[in-house]
């Protein structure tokens, strides 16, 4: 018995040491294992990781809001669905037109996208849809000759024939989608096409586990509300311009967000764009989690939107009855300014609003206060000094006359019943041509008057950029100097050109006393507010800018507000019959420049005018200037067109003003 017992008990620690050898290997394999995975393949499985389970990427918010200066909404956002694309490295070329192809039959491309599809775009689609025959673009010689690939694919991109562009004219809604399905950044969802129908959204629900990368996003588009009465300025976004694609990438975008490209949504893009939000954490176990972004600030504009409408329709309805009028397409601008601030409570055209601030025109005897000033600041004429109104012939110069001979007149009565002598005798005596004693023109002085006239203008904001917060503007055109007749046109008018922007700013500075005020389209920027019937707290209120300060004598403007004031309510001024009746007194000055147009723009050549008329209102404590040019018109068109414009837009203005008393400078309170 004791035998046995031994023998077994001497068997156990054998059989223990197998298991713990055996134990010992598989811990060895184990770590082993581990070290292989942790150190050779860490980086692989951590960058897939960040790929699958740590997924991240933004969506976009929506742009902020616009109101006008009475808090009432102007520009809004409208919920709609865009179709996205997500690019991945791992997927083929193949599956991407796989993809694009099966999407091309499930939504509608408009006709306008296929025919802007760029050659280089089409070159590619075919290169990536052909391969075969690509690659037999490319010789064994060429290969020799060229090592890099970059140098070998222009080479192919230059040998695809236009026969091969041709071949693709079935498949264009294909090519548009492709394009855009492999513009963007790996694993950052580019759209494919904006506000897609309810139909096309259902159809691409059905099959998206057809589509790997396709997915339907909530998305925003932008409704103008008063896109009929303020369509231009509002602007437009869109896609980021190729131009300005690597300064938006600086700053944090992403190549397929959307950014305003025109006017204030351009002008105001940082503020107005929204905060992005976030979806994260999604792979094949646990969905997807979203961190929700927030609205871009809102803008307060300066506009009155019942001012402006009220402007809009003034201005349809007057030149609707000019028709037939206009040597070529209808024309009218308005501008109206608050004076004091340079806010511009009404900015609009006849069929074309931008053209305020980007077109450009001869602006008439409107001009002939800042001549008088010209002429005070610099000695040439006094309070006391009287010319004598008759035509002037001059070397080198066609004859120079009113509109009719006015006799003896001083600078009242010059700005009252509109001489072109008294500011001509002004233009030549800054250059030194004295009447009846000089015999001729002095080059140097002619040429440094003309630089003093423009040097002056451009005080007032003639021919100069007002400062308008818009991304670009029109200053006009200067005349050339070669000839000292010119001055003279000039002095009065008729030969540099002005945008009716800059003659709002001028009429402003005379109006206030002699400063240029910076002009405003905004005047608040606001935090948003989940209620879009309410504003939300102010971040930032722009106070009034003084640009500059007239080098003339404050006496000389006040004399210049006076001859302004006679012109409207003199018993001689050329205004006088279209303000008899007016609640409130105003001042301004009436403009006609002849001018030579051709017809169509290579037709004959038609004499006409330009009609032009600024004013301020009330002429002792000035709260509102208008500027009026209706360019363009046969010389037999009715007279008065402008003036009769600007009579009635100040008197919406004040008519607005009385209906709703204590409503100006609301939106400056906290809501």
């Amino acid at each position: 018995m004791s035998k046995k017992k031994n023998k077994g008990i001497s068997q156990i620690p054998f059989r223990l040491n197998i298991l713990f050898f055996v134990v010992f290997v598989l811990f060895s394999v184990l770590i082993v294992r581990l070290g292989l995975i942790q150190i050779v393949q860490g980086d692989d499985f951590e960058r897939d990781l960040e790929e699958t389970s740590a997924e991240e990427f933004r969506i976009d918010a929506p742009r902020g809001l616009m109101y006008d200066r009475n808090g009432e909404l102007v520009v809004d956002n409208e919920l709609t669905l865009s179709l996205t694309y997500t690019n991945r490295p791992e997927v083929s070329e193949e599956e991407r037109i796989r993809i694009a192809k099966e999407l091309s039959k499930l939504i509608e491309i408009d006709e306008e996208e296929k025919e802007k599809i760029p050659d280089r775009d089409k070159k590619d689609y075919w290169i990536a849809t052909h391969p075969e025959e690509a690659q037999a673009l490319i010789t064994k010689e060429d290969r020799q000759k060229v090592e890099e690939d970059q140098e070998l694919y222009k080479l192919q991109l230059k040998r695809i024939g236009e026969d091969k562009l041709q071949s693709l004219e079935d498949e264009l809604e294909v090519v548009v989608i492709w394009r855009e399905m492999i513009s963007g950044y790996y694993h950052t969802p580019e759209r494919i096409k904006k506000g897609i129908t309810e139909k096309e959204a259902h159809q691409i629900s059905e099959r998206l586990d057809q589509l790997p990368g396709v997915d339907i996003i909530r998305d925003a588009n932008r409704n103008y509300i008063y896109k009929d009465i303020f369509p231009s300025f509002f602007g437009q976004t869109g896609s980021i311009p190729r131009e300005h694609l690597d300064e938006y990438l600086a700053k944090g975008y992403d190549r397929s967000d959307e950014v305003g490209t025109s006017f204030l949504e351009e002008q105001y893009e940082e503020t107005l764009r929204g905060k992005k939000g976030e979806v994260y954490g999604a792979d094949e176990e646990n969905s997807a989690e979203e961190s929700k972004g927030s609205r871009g600030n809102d803008l307060v504009l300066s506009v009155d939107m019942a001012l402006q409408k009220e402007v809009t329709e003034i201005i349809n309805q007057e030149i609707g009855r000019t028709a037939g009028s206009f040597i070529n397409k209808p024309e009218a601008y308005v501008v109206m300014m608050d004076p004091n601030t340079g806010e511009i409570l009404a900015i609009a055209g006849y069929d074309d609003h931008l053209g305020t601030v980007s077109s450009s025109f001869e602006m008439g005897s409107t001009v002939k206060g800042a001549t008088v000033l010209i002429g005070l600041q610099e000695g040439v004429v006094t309070p006391n000094t009287v010319i004598y109104d008759s035509p002037l012939d001059l070397p080198y110069t066609p004859t120079i006359s009113s509109v009719s001979a006015l006799g003896p007149v001083n600078y009242l009565t010059a700005l009252e019943r509109s001489s072109n002598i008294y500011m001509a005798r002004i233009a030549m005596e800054v250059a030194g041509y004295r009447l009846g004693v000089t015999q001729s023109w002095n080059t140097t002085n002619y040429h440094e008057a003309y630089d003093t006239f423009r040097y002056y203008y451009s005080q007032f904001g003639l021919g100069t950029y007002t400062g308008i917060d818009l991304p670009s503007e029109t200053i006009g055109i200067k005349g050339a100097t070669t000839y000292p007749g010119n001055l003279l046109y000039l002095s009065f008018g008729q030969f540099d050109t002005y945008t009716p922007l800059q003659l709002a700013q001028y009429i402003s500075t005379v109006a206030n006393g002699g400063y240029r005020m910076k002009p405003r389209l905004v005047k608040e920027i606001r935090e948003p507010n989940s209620d879009k019937t309410q504003l939300g707290p102010i971040l930032q209120q722009f106070e009034p800018k003084v640009l500059n300060r007239v080098e003339i004598a404050p006496e000389y403007i006040e004399m210049v507000q006076q001859g302004f004031w006679r012109v409207i309510n003199g018993s001689r001024g050329t205004a006088r019959s279209y303000f008899v009746d007016a609640p409130y007194t105003a001042a301004g000055k009436t403009g006609t420049a002849e001018i030579t147009e051709r017809i169509n723009g290579t037709g004959p050549s038609v004499e006409g005018n330009n009609q032009a008329f600024v004013a301020y209102a009330p002429y002792e404590n000035p709260e509102v200037t208008v500027a009026v040019i209706v360019p363009g018109l046969y010389k037999s068109a009715r007279g008065g067109i402008a003036n009769t414009i600007a009579r009635r837009s100040l008197d919406a203005y004040f008519e607005l003003k009385e209906s709703r008393p204590g409503m100006e400078g609301e939106t400056t309170e906290e809501q």
